[in-house]
Parts: structure tokens; C-alpha cells; sequence
């Protein structure tokens, strides 16, 4: 009697599939963690720049120190400001209001910055009226606003 051995064709054994599920498994891990790693950098940068921005915005203070009214012709407001925080800023709009229906008469734009522990004075040309309550709106960088009212 003649004994036939058939032969088969082994696929890849159980050890090497493992190994490649395990290499893909461990690719695969790699770049999640990667991406998470650098969306978690990019949230944190984001939320130091808000926190550093909001926590200089507590930090800014302006007195309104004086105002007073110039005769002649044209007339003039100067208004003396001053910085008492304890960082810089940055003067973006003085506004004045001399109207009931909370409409503004007229806003002069500036980029001035005032340092720490200074003052500065603006000279701004307003057809202002005796015995008139005028609202003052200092506008900031930061968009903090700083109000007064004076009256001639």
C-alpha cells in the first residue's frame, strides 16, 4: 500500500499575524497620540493667551483726573487721564456725549499708550454748553471703557 501524504499550504502562522496586528495596533496608537498631543498644545496656547489677556484686563485702571472746559473760539475739553494700574495701556477712543438720547456727539480716535503710574492730557476741540452735563467714555485696547461725567 502506497501512502500518499497530501501536503498543504500553511497560510502565516497565528505568531506572525499577532505580530503584524500588534505593529498596525501600535502605529495606529502612535499617531493618535501625536494628534492629541499637539490639538492638546494648540488648546493650551490658546487658553494661556485668553487668561493672559483677561487677567490684563482686570489689571488696567484709569483715573479720570480733570476735565476742564476752554472758551474761546472754537472751544476746547482737556481731560487729563491717568494710568494707576500696574501695566500699560493703551488709549483707543475718547467719546464724548452731551445728549439725552444716548446717542454720542463725537468719538476722537487715538492710539496713545500711558505707562504705569502716568498721566497724559488730550486737548479735544467740542462745542461744549454752559450748565450741559457731558458723559466721558474712555475706551481702551482691551475694550475696558472708563466713564465720567462733567458739567461746564
Amino acid at each position: 500500500m502506497v501512502e500518499h501524504h497530501k501536503r498543504t499550504k500553511r497560510g502565516l502562522s497565528t505568531v506572525v499575524t499577532g505580530v503584524i496586528m500588534l505593529s498596525a495596533v501600535a502605529v495606529l496608537g502612535t499617531a493618535v497620540v501625536a494628534w492629541s498631543n499637539s490639538n492638546l498644545f494648540t488648546n493650551q496656547q490658546i487658553l494661556n493667551t485668553q487668561l493672559a489677556t483677561n487677567v490684563n484686563k482686570i489689571k488696567e485702571s484709569v483715573v479720570i483726573e480733570n476735565v476742564w472746559f476752554q472758551t474761546g473760539s472754537p472751544k476746547y475739553i482737556n481731560i487729563t487721564l491717568n494710568n494707576v494700574g500696574t501695566i500699560g495701556l493703551n488709549i483707543t477712543s475718547i467719546k464724548i456725549d452731551n445728549k439725552t438720547d444716548g446717542t454720542i456727539d463725537q468719538t476722537t480716535m487715538v492710539k496713545d499708550p500711558i505707562l504705569p503710574h502716568k498721566t497724559k492730557s488730550y486737548r479735544i476741540q467740542f462745542n461744549w454748553q454752559s450748565n450741559v452735563p457731558i458723559k466721558f467714555f474712555i475706551t481702551t485696547a482691551r475694550d475696558n471703557i472708563f466713564t465720567t461725567e462733567e458739567s461746564p
